[in-house]
């Protein structure tokens, strides 16, 4: 060979996944190059009124096997210069809820029935002893 052969090596698709205070949680396959932190976020139907934009959590398998956990801020300017910005391979982001969500979590559709059924029981003994005197 006369010229040093060079070798060009693209991702055809690759996956990441987007969770939490998301409208469309999911795994989404990659067809471009690479995506970015807000592309990924749009494609899961950006965050609902409960995520925390300061606080969206990337976890990466760095390249020794260890994963790594780290906290992005979408409300700062600089994001855009983080190494963190584009995503990798199997890269899942987080979207932490907030203070309203995590309080209003304590209270499931089980409660409002249970509530409910309280609420007519209560009823129903009024007016048996209303009618009854």
């Amino acid at each position: 060979m006369k010229e040093t052969p060079v070798v060009i090596v693209r991702m055809v698709n690759y996956k990441i996944s987007v969770i939490g205070e998301v409208n469309r949680p999911n795994t989404y396959t990659i067809t471009n190059e690479k995506v970015n932190v807000l592309e990924a976020l749009a494609l899961a139907g950006d965050l609902t009124i409960y995520g925390k934009r300061d606080n969206v959590k990337l976890m990466r398998e760095s390249s020794d096997g260890k994963r790594v956990v780290i906290t992005l801020d979408l409300t700062d300017k600089n994001l855009i210069n983080s190494p963190y910005f584009y995503l990798q391979q199997n890269d899942v982001l987080y979207v932490e809820p907030n203070k309203t969500k995590m309080r209003n979590s304590r209270y499931s559709a089980l409660t409002g029935q249970v509530l409910s059924g309280v609420s007519v029981l209560v009823s129903v003994v009024s007016l048996v002893v209303t009618l009854s005197k």
